[in-house]
């Protein structure tokens, strides 16, 4: 760890999507800029290098990176949710108040009024509203011009090729060959269609249409972007790595009791962290790791240098193993010993009521997990060559 009287700190985030649970995520987001500008202030170099999103995360990147400093993107979240929360009456019973949503939501989509062309809709919802309201709260030239990298997914309908968007920072470097970069690499000129095309879930919203290709939500293939965020580290030894995911689909619930909850259940399996589910796989990940390291270090030590190309590829995986990772898991924020808790409000439940519960809870638990890291302390919520938390 680098001196703690002046420590060089770069920052990786990745964003789940998860619909209203999105709002954790705007509560740990805030937890995440005060900590950054408090470790500013006293001294520290605090870059926060690359965030990726899906979804409802790629609304919250597009405010972080798409702001001219910290306290603006603080101020932009809080305007985007504003927008995004449906105040329903004070007597209005949580049961309600947690399926209003679906009729329409300002400010991000409403139903459609198509009704008599009903047998050729091929989603149920109009997201035109949520345009307007990226326009609102992200500046999308300061978007494009961050030296921090910006990269949100979506899948395109036809191909089911997953495509990353990525602003110049998050681009690959530039090279004398432009045709070596391949085209997911290369950058785009992100605007308000990139987002609504991450975020675009069917059945539900319609697919968004760039350069006559149709996209869907990223998360139907990958709802926990990793890898861009673990590329835009740097290599820097004397610089500590700190990857933050935000999971927001519990893994453990209570069992389903109607067909609505059903619903739900399938969609928290379907979206959830595959790493934190498969730990097995993770556990091969890391096998090869170190069988890499191992390799490297004995041909260097035989005084057989690696090719340049070959060197580069086992550089790229070395720096996954100093990455420390920081998973905030929102499940863990629930009354102590209740390991099993299940966020009953679902994921369209955007009230104000559970909106500000959420908010609340994702700041205090990512408080809770960057306050050690921040302060320099031991963490057992921050690991060396790990890639999903026990």
């Amino acid at each position: 760890m680098a001196d703690p009287g002046h420590r060089r700190i770069e920052i990786g985030l990745v964003l789940q999507g998860g619909g209203a649970l999105g709002a954790y995520e705007w509560g740990a987001v805030t937890a995440l800029i005060d900590r950054i500008e408090a470790a500013r202030s006293e001294g520290h170099a605090v870059a926060l290098r690359g965030v990726t999103g899906v979804s409802i995360g790629a609304i919250t990147a597009a405010c972080l990176v798409g702001s001219t400093s910290l306290a603006d993107a603080r101020r932009r979240l809080s305007g985007l949710w504003a927008d995004l929360t449906l105040h329903v009456p004070p007597l209005t019973p949580p049961a309600v108040a947690r399926d209003l949503a679906l009729f329409g939501l300002p400010g991000f989509y409403g139903p459609r009024a198509d009704v008599w062309d009903i047998l050729a809709w091929t989603a149920l919802y109009d997201t035109r509203p949520l345009l307007g309201t990226l326009n609102r709260h992200v500046d999308f030239e300061a978007l494009n011009g961050s030296r921090t990298a910006f990269v949100v997914t979506a899948v395109d309908v036809e191909t089911g090729r997953l495509t990353r968007f990525r602003n110049a920072a998050g681009a690959c470097p530039p090279v004398r060959d432009a045709g070596s970069c391949r085209a997911e690499d290369r950058a785009v000129t992100i605007g308000p269609e990139h987002v609504l095309a991450s975020g675009s879930l069917a059945p539900q919203f319609p697919w968004t249409i760039i350069d006559g290709r149709r996209y869907w939500d990223g998360g139907l293939v990958d709802n926990t972007p990793l890898g861009d965020a673990i590329d835009a580290l740097s290599a820097d030894p004397a610089t500590e790595r700190l990857l933050v995911v935000m999971n927001l689909y519990p893994l453990r619930a209570n069992r389903p009791a109607n067909m609505g909850q059903v619903l739900d259940r399938v969609h928290e399996l379907s979206f959830g962290n595959r790493l934190r589910q498969d730990r097995a796989a993770a556990e091969r990940v890391n096998g090869m790791l170190r069988t890499i390291d191992a390799l490297a270090a004995l041909a260097e030590a035989e005084g057989r240098p690696l090719p340049p190309a070959l060197g580069a590829q086992v550089e790229r995986f070395a720096r996954l193993k100093l990455v420390d990772i920081l998973d905030i898991d929102f499940q863990d924020h629930g009354p102590p010993g209740e390991a099993g808790f299940d966020d009953e409000n679902g994921l369209r439940d955007f009230s104000a009521r559970t909106v500000e519960r959420r908010r609340a809870a994702g700041y205090a638990l990512a408080e809770a997990r960057l306050g050690p890291v921040f302060s320099g302390a031991p963490s057992d919520t921050a690991f060396r060559s790990r890639l999903m938390s026990e």
